[in-house]
């Protein structure tokens, strides 16, 4: 990576001001990146991260920060991977118990069906998938079969895009296909941050015989750029839980699944 001119030794307010105003555009930031483009240590933006956070000004995680406010919102998929992991592991467990044996699945890449490709990892079926993390690790630990589409790298998600990626795609029917998305809202329908990426979405549930969308609460009551569909053109909605029971009541008046992975106590 470049350093921007001007960019070493700055003082600590310029330099967190640079750091806002980084965030702000590529809507997440990665530590290793920040320590580069400064010329500081990672303790040094750990401190001005926190005090960003601390100001309200973005949230900060393991290996980086990020915020979720933009149409046009995604976030580094090594950010992604920290967050919420208990509640994705459980919608991963209950999207696998929909699985039989013998069945061609889409897995997107998120990493919400990262988290369900842990639990399908010993099961006689077969893969298809534009992820690279959900393909290596079903190459190191997999017993089924998987299909990896190729195309053009997307290094912030970490999966496969564009023209190849989806005439690829576009040659195999699915069983089941599970995708995940940036928001979800009743009125502006199931949406994603970049339409290369929606667009392979929209493609896999064109092309499955029972869809569903699987995200955590975070996503709900939220619209991003690309509308992926309908929730019309979905079977099921798995989430660890709804806010309240509107949303049940949203998807079943429209005889779609509603699963929450965490029971409610």
């Amino acid at each position: 990576m470049h350093t921007p001119v001007g960019s070493q030794g700055l003082l600590a307010p310029e330099r967190r001001a640079k750091i806002l105003e980084r965030v702000r555009q590529d809507k997440s930031v990665l530590v290793k990146d920040l320590c580069a483009q400064f010329g500081v240590t990672g303790e040094t933006i750990r401190k001005d991260l926190s005090l960003l956070e601390q100001e309200g000004q973005l949230i900060k995680t393991y290996g980086g920060a990020y915020i979720q406010e933009g149409v046009k919102n995604e976030i580094d998929a090594s950010i992604r991977k920290v967050l919420l992991p208990e509640a994705k592991d459980a919608i991963g467990a209950r999207c696998a118990a929909l699985v039989e044996a013998g069945d061609t699945v889409f897995l997107d890449e998120s990493t919400t069906c990262l988290a369900v490709a842990r639990h399908l990892l010993h099961r006689d079926i077969t893969v298809v998938t534009n992820s690279l993390d959900i393909a290596q690790l079903f190459a190191e630990h997999g017993q089924g079969k998987l299909l990896l589409s190729g195309g053009e790298l997307d290094q912030k998600n970490r999966c496969f895009v564009g023209g190849s990626a989806e005439e690829f795609l576009s040659r195999y029917y699915m069983d089941k296909s599970f995708i995940s998305c940036r928001g979800a809202d009743p009125a502006a329908g199931v949406t994603d941050g970049s339409a290369v990426n929606g667009r392979v979405r929209a493609l896999m549930l064109r092309r499955a015989k029972r869809r569903y969308l699987v995200l955590d609460h975070t996503k709900l009551n939220k619209t991003n750029f690309f509308r992926i569909c309908d929730f019309e053109e979905l079977d099921g909605v798995l989430v660890d839980a709804f806010p309240d029971a509107s949303w049940r009541d949203f998807l079943r008046q429209r005889n779609i699944q509603a699963i929450e992975a965490l029971e409610r106590q």
